[in-house]
């Protein structure tokens, strides 16, 4: 079964050959927005923003028929582990080839796992995991080209993603206003950002965390969640590296 009482899930993911950690690892700041996902209630505090008011059944899944898409998805964990909540994914990452395939190997995978599954929470999910998308995509640069992979249902130009992820993206300052353009663009009007991510000591901390002050600059609401301490991958890796840090980013603030 793929998900269970306890709201586990099994995900498959491949990982591509290239550039040292990027998309050929799978870093902690993936798994821990991964399993908040895979939570039901987690997954609607997470998303709270956007759920306030929405009058859905709480017995679904707050993913579930929800537009969600991944910037920098490497391995792509966040995106599988939506799809199989009920989520209509679209997950991009830089246009290298071996990624993008790797990254369509994984969604064929994991949607021929939920169509092999006899859950009946599986069985509303289903449908929407046919929707799921990848695409190549540079951050920054015009969103036109997700025209053709957006569910015909929002052909509003102004409404777009309900969900955007980019897991451990921020560690180089240098993209920070390139991504945020890109959410900023992506993102519906009540949508939800969520960016965790690690301090990977490669520049000064307090460069990192300067994506606030420029989100805020961008007209977002930006706010901190309590961190989450997972073990790191390799027995090298300073815990710090695992120390998962995330920003919810919203274009309106919930009151």
């Amino acid at each position: 079964k793929d998900q269970i009482e306890d709201g586990s899930l099994n995900i498959k993911y491949i990982l591509s050959e290239s550039a040292g950690g990027h998309g050929d690892d799978l870093w902690a700041a993936s798994r821990h927005i991964s399993n908040l996902f895979a939570q039901k209630e987690k997954c609607r505090e997470l998303l709270s923003p956007l759920l306030v008011g929405d009058g859905n059944d709480t017995q679904d899944h707050p993913l579930l028929g929800l537009h969600f898409i991944e910037l920098g998805a490497g391995a792509g964990l966040p995106s599988w582990t939506a799809m199989k909540c009920g989520a209509m994914v679209v997950s991009t990452d830089q246009p290298i080839a071996n990624r993008i395939r790797c990254m369509a190997e994984s969604v064929e995978r994991n949607a021929a796992d939920m169509a092999l599954s006899d859950h009946l929470e599986n069985k509303p999910a289903l449908k929407f995991a046919s929707k799921a998308r990848v695409c190549p995509y540079t951050w920054g640069s015009s969103i036109e080209e997700f025209s053709e992979v957006v569910d015909a249902s929002k052909e509003d130009e102004d409404c777009m993603f309900d969900v955007a992820v980019a897991a451990d993206c921020i560690y180089m300052p240098q993209f920070h206003n390139v991504l945020l353009d890109s959410i900023k663009m992506l993102l519906s009007e009540k949508g939800v950002a969520l960016l965790p991510f690690a301090l990977h000591s490669n520049v000064e901390d307090d460069k990192v965390w300067g994506i606030i002050d420029l989100a805020r600059e961008k007209g977002f609401h930006v706010e901190s969640l309590e961190p989450q301490q997972l073990c790191p991958q390799a027995l090298h890796m300073d815990s710090k590296r695992a120390l998962i840090h995330t920003l919810r980013l919203t274009k309106r603030i919930t009151r």
